[in-house]
């Protein structure tokens, strides 16, 4: 009389509505991470990238000048210290720093740029009265000159040597860039002979 009906199947249709609903779930998970990486970066991002690329100056970088004859040989061994750089420099690249440099101390030379310290230099005229009717050991495209200084400190070079500077050691590179100078021309060619050597 009464027909025993089988229950109805229920795992391959709950298998397939799991299916569809983990594949489409992915897909919606893959089009809104699409829009995500399509929509422009935000300003925090733009500022990474930028720092990516500074050239990272210590806050306490300092900046000190030097002053130079006109041919680029130091004058004083003191150089004296402008200041420490502006915040605003911290997150520059070089490039940036120099065109900032440049445009603050226009009258003076980048020589150097590091993390701690920029070196400028500025040009003094060639009378340097302080090495009146004396002699120096100046550097010379490279090469060591003997040059004399007359009353007035005007500089005349007396003799381009065949010394070169990098040839010698670097204790000896600083002192004559920084230029040596002596009372009488025996002196010189004393020097002369001792970097020679």
């Amino acid at each position: 009389m009464f027909e025993r009906k089988e229950p109805f199947q229920w795992k391959t249709p709950i298998l397939i509505l799991t299916g569809i609903l983990v594949l489409s779930g992915g897909i919606y998970v893959g089009i809104k991470t699409r829009k995500i990486e399509e929509k422009p970066a935000f300003n925090n991002e733009t500022k990474n990238e930028k720092t990516k690329d500074s050239f990272e100056l210590s806050e306490n970088c300092e900046i000190w000048l030097y002053n130079r004859s006109e041919e680029g040989s130091l004058i004083n061994s003191d150089p004296s210290m402008i200041g420490i750089v502006p915040e605003e420099l911290l997150d520059k690249t070089k490039e940036e720093i120099r065109t900032y440099l440049s445009e603050k101390y226009p009258d003076k030379e980048i020589d150097s740029i590091t993390q701690h310290e920029i070196v400028l230099s500025e040009k003094a005229p060639l009378n340097d009265v302080s090495r009146s009717n004396k002699y120096s050991l100046e550097v010379e495209d490279g090469f060591i000159g003997l040059y004399k200084y007359d009353i007035n400190g005007k500089r005349e070079l007396i003799e381009n040597t065949e010394i070169k500077l990098d040839s010698l050691p670097q204790s000896v590179q600083e002192e004559i860039q920084k230029g040596v100078v002596v009372d009488t021309q025996d002196d010189a060619y004393s020097r002369l002979e001792s970097f020679g050597s």
